[in-house]
């Protein structure tokens, strides 16, 4: 079974044709991204691989995203689709995930549970803190572990927030390195984004076929993203690196996305946005 991945805030189908040189990344830098929502996702197959024998997939994905720039954000997702066909029969696929990252990007809490058929097969639960220019991970489930990571890598909403800085600049790639606590949550991953120009919108201010709100009325891009695992990347004969999963999205400037195409390999999900709707944000406190 392909793991199921958190469609976190960003990542790609990569495109080779017009990739320019990388820019270092500066320094981790204060999460002020997303706005907090709630959006309703319908899940359904975009292909599959004769080796999967996937014909069908149905399913919804929920995200919610709450809190601010100073106290942090707190996420939480959940997933579920039924993948039709292939080896073993039908499957049905629950995946959950809860995150906080704090405003300053220097703690990030992360607990994940992946469901087969009702049944758990895979639970990861952890805490990653910045110390001394690192990022020290302290696992509790499945087992206790405590990981150094070498390079200092960028939590989710900071990422967010680096492709952010990257598209209003007109930069069309950025390289990160990131850490998420996905899989064993033992490693970091590499992530290489591709960042189109931003897309027109209608006269209203609105992208046609989505529902009315506030929230999809600012300025988007269109994305994606090629994630690389340390040390696990499968290379074909031409020895070039193959990413260990891909997404594409649209994303705006206030953090939502929509367009999701998750690329797990032998099979690809579309996510195609429903309904979203602003959260309360508790505003920061002045100094």
């Amino acid at each position: 079974m392909q793991t199921i991945r958190p469609v976190h805030l960003a990542v790609s189908m990569l495109a080779m044709g017009f990739l320019t040189a990388a820019t270092p990344l500066p320094a981790p830098q204060p999460v002020t991204a997303p706005v907090p929502h709630r959006a309703v996702y319908a899940i359904t197959l975009a292909k599959s691989t004769d080796a999967s024998g996937i014909t069908d997939a149905r399913g919804r994905m929920v995200f919610e995203v709450s809190g601010n720039a100073c106290e942090g954000y707190t996420m939480t997702q959940r997933l579920v689709v039924n993948l039709v066909g292939g080896e073993g029969g039908d499957r049905l696929l629950d995946f959950r995930v809860s995150t906080f990252e704090d405003g300053q990007g220097g703690l990030y809490r992360f607990s994940s549970d992946t469901y087969l058929n009702d049944q758990v097969v895979e639970q990861i639960e952890g805490v990653a803190h910045r110390q001394n220019g690192k990022v020290v991970v302290d696992l509790t489930t499945p087992k206790d572990k405590t990981v150094e990571l070498g390079a200092a890598p960028l939590f989710p909403g900071q990422h967010l927030n680096a492709l952010l800085a990257a598209a209003r600049t007109d930069q069309r790639f950025l390289s990160s390195v990131i850490y998420e606590g996905s899989g064993s949550g033992e490693t970091a991953d590499t992530a290489t984004a591709v960042i189109g120009l931003p897309d027109k919108l209608t006269a209203d201010g609105t992208p046609s076929g989505l529902p009315d709100s506030p929230l999809v009325k600012c300025r988007h891009w269109p994305v994606s993203v090629a994630y690389f695992k340390d040390g696990e990347e499968a290379k074909p004969e031409s020895g070039e690196e193959m990413p260990a999963y891909q997404m594409s999205f649209t994303l705006y400037e206030n953090g939502v996305t929509r367009n999701l195409v998750m690329d797990y390999g032998d099979y690809v999900l579309n996510g195609e946005l429903q309904r979203i709707e602003p959260l309360a944000s508790k505003p920061c406190k002045s100094q």
